[in-house]
């Protein structure tokens, strides 16, 4: 595995870069409620990521919401997959979990990939206190609907502006794309509200809460969309 950072205005991005030979490039962009730096949990998803689909990998360390609230921190995303859509051959294929698949979503009119990946994304800002899977919440699940106000609040503090920042309400069309749902999630409901106006392919993880990617108890959905994320590309 070969990795190494470039830059892309003023913001690293890590190129992961398997051994043998790749039949593309995937652009990932990582969780972390918008406000976590690309950080070694997700570098080793990423590297995982590239061995298992034979991929190169970029993954960008994006502006932060915490001095880059929207629209800042879109526009950057939005800038940096138009740059690999332009600039690199194909296929070309865009993804990211969480906070991260929200702002790929956002990025997506910017150039259509070959394909569209996203585990437990964030498709909507708009007020979902009365979905089913919010109001399910337990302690157990690690993401709270007071941490998720959290994270709107810093993200885009402008609640006029949310609208515009929820790609469940603004996109009109999307590539052929595979969405992977945890149930035991408060966002589990926008995700399948998604999946039905769009027609995607979407996986329901039954059991599984958000960020198992990176959580030590969430190993075997690791591995399990793993196998699924490249199975789908490969297709």
């Amino acid at each position: 595995m070969t990795q190494e950072d470039i830059s892309f205005q003023g913001c690293r991005v890590v190129r992961l870069l398997p051994e043998g030979p790749t039949r593309g490039t995937l652009v990932w962009f990582h969780g972390g409620g918008w406000m976590i730096e690309l950080g070694e949990d997700a570098l080793a998803w990423g590297r995982d990521l590239a061995e298992r689909c034979a991929l190169e990998v970029l993954m960008p360390d994006y502006p932060l919401a915490r001095e880059h609230p929207y629209p800042e921190s879109n526009a950057w995303c939005s800038a940096f997959w138009r740059h690999c859509f332009q600039s690199l051959p194909g296929p070309l294929y865009l993804g990211g979990d969480s906070a991260g698949a929200h702002l790929a979503l956002c990025a997506l009119p910017a150039g259509r990939p070959t394909k569209a990946a996203f585990v437990y994304p964030v498709t909507t800002l708009l007020p979902v206190r009365d979905a089913g899977s919010w109001k399910a919440y337990h302690k157990p699940w690690p993401l709270s609907p007071r941490l998720m106000d959290y994270f709107y609040d810093a993200y885009c503090p402008n609640l006029a502006e949310r609208y515009g920042a929820s790609p469940l309400e603004q996109l009109e069309a999307i590539p052929p794309t595979l969405l992977i749902t945890a149930t035991d999630d408060i966002l589990a409901d926008q995700q399948t509200d998604f999946a039905r106006r769009f027609g995607v392919r979407q996986l329901l993880y039954h059991g599984a809460h958000h960020i198992f990617l990176s959580r030590p108890d969430g190993a075997p959905f690791r591995q399990r969309a793993l196998d699924d994320l490249a199975e789908w590309l490969a297709e």
